[in-house]
């Protein structure tokens, strides 16, 4: 059988494994959005954080570093189980920003940036502490680009609206919907993934609004407000209206990923 049927099948078989399980899922992206997200990051870090970054965590690609986060969810440490859990998110009302609220007294994905720059920054700083940090900071920058990571504080990030989709048994989650499924609707390899984003999604120059967390968070909250009320049936048509958005945000959650790293890393680098 020709490799790219076998790499198609697997693909297929994975994502119906998540399907399958799409009630105990509520990781942005899910792991297929964080290796795209992360192989464009890591094809857009300059030659300094490029070197540093393998300094840290060796010759595992951003790709797999990228959804570590995610998989640690299960570690039974007390970080993991306590501290850990608000460093996915931030919840902004309807009608508010960011700078309105702020940060939870336990932290939140923004806050936890802010930390992880400092960490990695410090040159006291262990290795393992700064392994950890530059893992879950890469997570965080690609999770902030999921609408629903930008929770409006009513719904659990849409963990609580539950839909009917095409094709999936039983009712997932909106929040699931926009992690796994309309990704999974495009029908792409990673490989696949990333020559059409490259293709459509050419990368330039970082911007000011690359290397503003607080603009990301801003711009998913709008877009989360747009995705209500939310749909009884998740159908064809919502899936290729809203495709294009996904395939954007996870465009932009590589290059700013790799704006992040880029001015974390390297000497003379400053934040705005």
């Amino acid at each position: 059988m020709p490799i790219d049927r076998l790499v198609r099948i697997s693909s297929s078989l994975l994502l119906i494994i998540e399907l399958s399980i799409w009630g105990n899922v509520a990781h942005a992206w899910g792991p297929l959005g964080h290796e795209i997200a992360g192989s464009l990051c890591e094809g857009l870090l300059d030659s300094h954080s490029r070197q540093q970054v393998r300094l840290l965590i060796g010759d595992e690609p951003l790709a797999k570093a990228s959804h570590w986060a995610d998989r640690m969810r299960q570690n039974p440490s007390r970080f993991w189980q306590g501290e850990a859990r608000s460093y996915h998110y931030v919840t902004i009302p309807q009608g508010k920003r960011y700078r309105d609220v702020g940060p939870p007294p336990q932290g939140d994905a923004l806050s936890a940036l802010a930390m992880f720059r400092r960490e990695l920054r410090n040159p006291h700083t262990s290795r393992e502490r700064a392994q950890l940090a530059l893992r879950f900071a890469v997570h965080i920058t690609q999770d902030l680009h999921q609408p629903f990571h930008a929770g409006n504080g009513l719904d659990r990030g849409a963990n609580d609206i539950k839909v009917r989709a095409q094709g999936v048994r039983g009712k997932p989650t909106l929040h699931w919907v926009w992690d796994s499924y309309i990704l999974g609707s495009a029908n792409r390899t990673v490989a696949e993934w990333l020559n059409y984003l490259r293709e459509v999604e050419p990368s330039s120059p970082p911007s000011t609004d690359d290397r503003n967390p607080e603009r990301w968070v801003q711009e998913s909250a709008t877009l989360r407000d747009s995705l209500y009320p939310p749909p009884e049936f998740v159908d064809e048509a919502y899936l290729t209206r809203w495709l294009p958005v996904v395939e954007e945000r996870l465009s932009a959650a590589g290059r700013r990923c790799a704006a992040w790293v880029n001015i974390t890393l390297s000497p003379g680098q400053t934040q705005p």
